[in-house]
Order: structure tokens, then sequence, then C-alpha cells
């Protein structure tokens, strides 16, 4: 669905304006394709650009030259677009959210709520085996509620009146404000936001994430990036799983999803053992537990999380997915201003003993 639709609606009915909301979901998958053709290798330190067919150039003489706009090689206003696109791909995948949602840990919830909950059950006594029972269990059923803030994260931009027809220019303006607001979701999803705290019934609720909720599993690692503690990897992410089941309330086979800083993933692309086949990736992955290893570019260096993909462990409340809207304009001559939002936050569930299964390792 073009822009011009958007811009075009304003003078329509509200029901076209609404069936022309531009949604984010393919522009996110688009941006992991994307990203995956882009660094292929790993080789992350060369110019990457596109010509004007959206093709990537490889040679680094050709996006220098197009970088530094030689001699007049392209349109002034190419130009800035083309440079504006070398600032895009250029960037690393996001995959924390998008994780929840494929894994089906998400549900929806209405706009309006600023609080979203789920409930708690108190400790039960364990279950008995009689041949003849005749006694009931003091089992008295006490349900305890924990709320999370469900914040607006937005971010808007303007199109120039005479430059709305430049349909090309358009799109990557609503690209990068969709990047921004991907990027402050995945942010808050790893770190939190100490700046979001709602008081509700005399209690604060403060927006915590995967690294600083107050009930998370905690734990420490060697320096993996130095070569004399390589080996060391396998068995440290071994013992950081025996901690969520020994600890945690332990884990199921297959269900753990390990987030490593950008500094440690290239560590894990290279070999296991010289006399072993295979990188230390693979071998991480050998382990039962673990269902995938993926780059978080919001962890700093150092960082390991490890979260249990399931709903007793983490849950996305989604109000609105990632959407773009124009503003009514007043003034034909006035820049048409628009804006990208979206409503949805994670909850980090705690037991009735105050376990979460996930694992946040620093060294």
């Amino acid at each position: 669905m073009k822009l011009n639709k958007l811009f075009s609606a304003m003078g329509d009915s509200r029901a076209e304006h609404a069936a022309n909301i531009m949604m984010a979901a393919k522009m996110r998958s688009d941006y992991a394709e994307l990203h995956k053709e882009v660094f292929a290798n790993a080789n992350l330190s060369k110019y990457v650009v596109v010509n004007a067919d959206g093709k990537i150039i490889e040679s680094k003489d050709d996006a220098k030259k197009l970088l530094t706009n030689a001699n007049g090689t392209v349109r002034h206003e190419d130009f800035i677009v083309i440079q504006d696109r070398i600032v895009e791909v250029r960037r690393r995948s996001l995959n924390g959210i998008t994780d929840l949602i494929e894994a089906g840990l998400s549900f929806g919830v209405s706009l309006e709520e600023q609080l979203v909950g789920f409930e708690n059950i108190n400790e039960f006594e364990a279950a008995q085996q009689e041949m003849n029972p005749n006694s009931y269990q003091n089992n008295d059923t006490v349900f305890s509620e924990s709320f999370v803030p469900n914040p607006i994260t937005h971010s808007s931009f303007q199109v120039p009146w005479r430059q709305q027809g430049f349909d090309y220019k358009r799109s990557l303006g609503m690209t990068e404000s969709v990047r921004q607001v991907s990027e402050r979701l995945e942010e808050t999803l790893f770190n939190g936001n100490t700046g979001i705290v709602v008081n509700f019934n005399g209690a604060n609720h403060p927006l915590f994430g995967y690294t600083t909720h107050p009930n998370r599993g905690t734990g420490t690692i060697s320096d993996w990036t130095s070569a004399a503690n390589v080996e060391k990897i396998v068995p440290e992410t071994i013992d950081l799983i025996s901690t969520m089941w020994l600890d945690q309330g332990g884990v199921n086979n297959d269900s753990v999803v390990m987030y490593v800083a950008n500094d440690l993933w290239n560590i894990l692309q290279k070999d296991y053992k010289a006399e072993v086949s295979g990188t230390i990736l693979k071998r991480v992955k050998d382990i039962a537990q673990i269902k995938d290893i993926k780059p978080a570019e919001k962890l700093a260096n150092g960082q390991v999380v490890l979260v249990e993909m399931e709903n007793r462990t983490i849950e996305l409340a989604s109000a609105s997915d990632i959407i773009t809207v124009p503003h009514t304009k007043t003034n034909p001559m006035a820049p048409q201003v628009l804006t990208t939002y979206a409503a949805m936050v994670q909850q980090i569930k705690v037991d009735s003993n105050s376990k979460t299964g996930i694992m946040h390792a620093t060294v």
C-alpha cells in the first residue's frame, strides 16, 4: 500500500482513512531478510549501499563514491535517500519482541488499558494418594494480582508539502520511524524503563525488563571474549541452566532462548575445538534445554540472558502493533505530519515462590 493513499485519505471518509493505516509487520520481516543478506559472513565493517533499483552494492570503491557523492555521481536528492538507506541497513537485527510474537506468547488488550495484569496463586500442599480417601486438603485458594504499565511508544516525522509526491522519500521516513519505535520496544524488553511507573491502589508498578526484573535469576560467567575462556562457554551455559532448574522452578527441554551481547555473538561463531568440527554456537545448541541462540542489540557487552519461552514466564500484552497514521492538515501548504506508534508491553511473570524463568548472567 502506497503512502500517497494515506495523504489522499485525509479528504475522504474516516473508514477509508482507517483502511489505509500502514501496518509494520511486513516491514519487520522484510528488514530481517535484508539484514541477513547485508551482513552475510559477519562482515560488519564494510560499506553497504543500494542502487536505484534497490540492489545491494558490495564494492567498497563504488560504495565510497556513493557515500561521498564524488563528482556528482547521483542527483543530490537521490544521494540523500541513499545516505539514509546506508544508515538503515547497517543496523543490526531486533529479535526479542519478534520471538515472543512468533512463539505465540502474545495476547490482545484494549488501547485504553494503561495497566495490564495477571493473577498469581498461592502454593498448594503436595497431592496425596490413598486407597480410601476420606479427608480434604487445606488448600485455600488465594489470588494475587500483578500489574505492568502499558505505555504508548511513538515516533513522529513530517514531509514538506511540495515533496509529498516523492513516494520513495516518504517510505524511507516511515521506515525509519518504524525502526525507532521497534528499537524502543526492544530496549524496554531487555532493560525496562525506569521512567515509567504507574501508581495503582497505593502501590507503584514499574516497567521491568529481562535484565532489571528484581526476581530474575542472576549468575556470573567468565570473560568469553578472552581466548583463554572460550572452552568455558559450554560448561558455564550448562551451569546457568542447572541453576534455573534447581533454584527457579525448572525449565523444559527445547524451551530456552539464549540472548547474547554483540561482542559475544562473534565469539560463538568460532570453532568449538580444533579437533572437533562445528562451532561453539552449534555445541551450545546441542544442550537439551536450548531452543535457539540469538544476538541481542540491547544487551551490554559481556551479558547473557536465558528466557524460558513459556506463558508461565513471559507474555506480550499488545494493544496495538506498530502502525503509522497521518495527522489532519488544516493548511494545504503545511508539512504532512505522520506518527508511528505501538502499545505493547512484556509481562514478566513471577510464581508464588517469587521465581521467574529468566536468567541474567554477567562477567
